[in-house]
């Protein structure tokens, strides 16, 4: 088929396009490359590492009675599917797993959130399953309004052979769909929250889409969905410490500890110490902080200390220097020590 050439329905390069014949040529170069036949490189390499032994792109290799069968809705009445033999195609889809099995593929994906340091688990590095669930092609951005619900925005793209989307309900989501005749099937999870949802079914294309939508809703409404918060640096940790104690009592020698370059450039140091005074007049007697209330990223938090006059919220941004060095520091009372509400999409 190669040699007869390829129609394309965009210039390579300048738009999304889902290509199965895209993947069947991938499958093609990890062969080249492997020196072995994809089924068995796959194997090999993900499948046996991630303990998922009931897997296989072959039918004839699952009893008959573990398979499910296919069926389509026509005509009124269901009518079987045949189940499609593996071929050179194979890397495209149409692999047979379980639910037990392809969670462990997804719960791997998830494993490599948050980024941290430490012993690498998996086949795969962390750092290049996080790659496989960041955007390699954009799409336009949708906007929807539920019913009589808030104007929703999504946006995202397609990474490696898996579909990015951020909402301002759950932030960055992960899925991919597939579908063959008599069957459709979705995987999809939020790397900020370790969750994800799975969902077979043995009808040709089922769309399950918005019943794993309406299913993360679900779970956000019982309050147990809660992202995970990246780790801080040890740099910002100690920041935090020192911020926090010159609310209570400037100190220039323990504030130049931490200063990078552009901080008293920014601001001076008389200005900034005026600042922290006016806090300390405002919000009295803080007590020190218990940990973050956010944490953006390693270089990056915010944190509230309870006054005897309502709170001192506070927040620092690490420069990447080594090591890193505070260089962009504010703080300010506000009436609750409670954190502040975070959304994706703030009004």
């Amino acid at each position: 088929m190669m040699r007869q050439g390829i129609p394309f329905a965009n210039a390579p390069g300048v738009a999304y396009e889902y290509s199965n014949f895209g993947f069947g040529i991938l499958g093609r170069i990890v062969t080249a490359a492997s020196g072995m036949p994809y089924n068995d490189y796959v194997r090999a390499s993900i499948l046996l590492p991630l303990r998922m032994t009931a897997t296989t792109l072959e039918p004839t290799a699952v009893r008959p009675d573990r398979i499910a069968l296919g069926y389509r809705w026509e005509d009124e009445q269901w009518k079987d599917e045949e189940l499609l033999p593996d071929g050179a195609f194979g890397a495209m889809g149409g692999m047979l797993t379980t639910i037990p099995d392809l969670a462990r593929y997804v719960g791997a994906l998830l494993a490599a959130f948050p980024p941290r340091d430490g012993i690498e688990a998996g086949p795969i590095g962390r750092s290049s399953l996080r790659e496989m669930q960041q955007i390699a092609r954009t799409r336009p951005a949708v906007v929807t309004k539920p019913g009589a619900g808030a104007v929703q925005l999504n946006a995202g793209g397609y990474g490696f052979g898996l579909r990015v989307t951020q909402s301002c309900e759950f932030g960055h989501i992960v899925a991919h769909g597939g579908g063959l005749p008599g069957f459709g099937t979705l995987m999809q999870w939020l790397p900020e929250h370790g969750v994800g949802i799975i969902a077979f079914a043995n009808r040709t294309y089922t769309g399950w889409g918005g019943a794993t939508n309406a299913a993360f809703e679900r779970l956000a409404a019982t309050g147990g969905l809660q992202p995970r918060s990246p780790l801080p640096a040890p740099a910002l940790v100690e920041a935090r410490g020192v911020v926090s104690t010159l609310i209570a009592e400037w100190d220039d020698a323990a504030v130049d500890g931490i200063a990078a370059d552009n901080l008293f450039l920014d601001r001076d140091r008389e200005r900034r110490r005026a600042d922290f005074a006016a806090v300390r007049a405002g919000a009295g007697r803080c007590d020190a902080p218990a940990g973050f209330d956010y944490v953006e990223n390693a270089l990056r938090g915010e944190w509230t200390l309870t006054c005897e006059r309502g709170a001192v919220r506070a927040a620092v941004t690490l420069a990447p220097t080594m090591p890193p060095k505070v260089q962009v520091m504010n703080v300010r009372v506000v009436e609750s020590a409670a954190p502040a509400p975070r959304s994706n999409c703030p009004q």
